[in-house]
């Protein structure tokens, strides 16, 4: 169960999380694939991905598979919907970081 100890920045932001999820995903892809996908693993994932991305930027040579065992370890559920992964990183990454990853 959700506490209500967040900021309202962390709110909004994970609610422009699950917008850019539901914008960037495939038609093919259900919807649903998303609806466990609660405040407390969006933050983790944030904070994460932050790590990961300072990673990347000291030139560490970390790929799309790399990022997607982080989420998966996460968020074990998402590992049975294989793009979702490259659609948390896209909403999540910087452009040039997510370009960096997926070459």
């Amino acid at each position: 169960m959700e506490n209500n100890s967040y900021t309202l920045v962390d709110r909004i932001d994970y609610l422009e999380f699950r917008q850019n999820l539901l914008i960037l995903k495939q038609p093919c892809h259900k919807a649903t694939v998303f609806f466990d996908l609660n405040i407390d693993i969006y933050l983790e994932i944030r904070e994460k991905t932050k790590e990961f991305s300072e990673k990347i930027v000291c030139g560490e040579g970390l790929k799309l598979y790399d990022y997607e065992k982080l989420i998966i370890g996460i968020w074990p559920n998402i590992s049975n919907y294989p793009s979702a992964c490259s659609l948390i990183a896209k909403s999540l990454l910087d452009k040039d970081v997510f370009n960096l990853i997926a070459e």
